[in-house]
């Protein structure tokens, strides 16, 4: 019997992970931000939430969008073809870590000038009317 019954509560807490984890990807939104042939970003800077992505996409020109410190470079891919590239790529992008993070177009910017942008991440949970999406950046 009580074999059965650790059985039921494991299955229980199990099925409330289970949901718990699709509530929070159902909230997570996909922004998007474009690499511009002016060698600028649109949006040059954004808000969102922890656990929500970015799409990054090439609208026109040699480009890619590689973080401040390291943690993505991306314009083909994320891993073997992140290089500037003149394809019409784009790259989803998750933010999971709260602060702001900065990133640049190796080919027309670096760390503190040219074409850059950010990211700040804001935590879902302590924003006063969380249950709306963040205000345009």
């Amino acid at each position: 019997m009580q074999a059965e019954a650790r059985a039921r509560r494991i299955a229980k807490a199990a099925s409330a992970g289970v949901l718990l984890t699709a509530c929070a990807a159902a909230q997570a939104t996909v922004y998007v931000v474009t690499a511009n042939p002016d060698m600028t970003f649109t949006p040059a800077s954004i808000t969102i939430y922890q656990g929500d992505a970015i799409r990054f996409e090439n609208a026109g020109g040699v480009h890619n969008v590689h973080a401040d410190d390291n943690r993505f470079i991306c314009a083909v891919n994320c891993s073997t073809n992140n290089a500037p590239s003149d394809l019409p790529w784009s790259v989803v992008v998750r933010f999971n870590q709260l602060g702001t993070i900065g990133y640049f177009c190796d080919q027309h910017g670096d760390t503190t000038s040219g074409m850059r942008g950010s990211v700040s991440v804001i935590d879902r949970i302590f924003v006063d009317g969380f249950d709306t999406p963040p205000p345009p950046s």
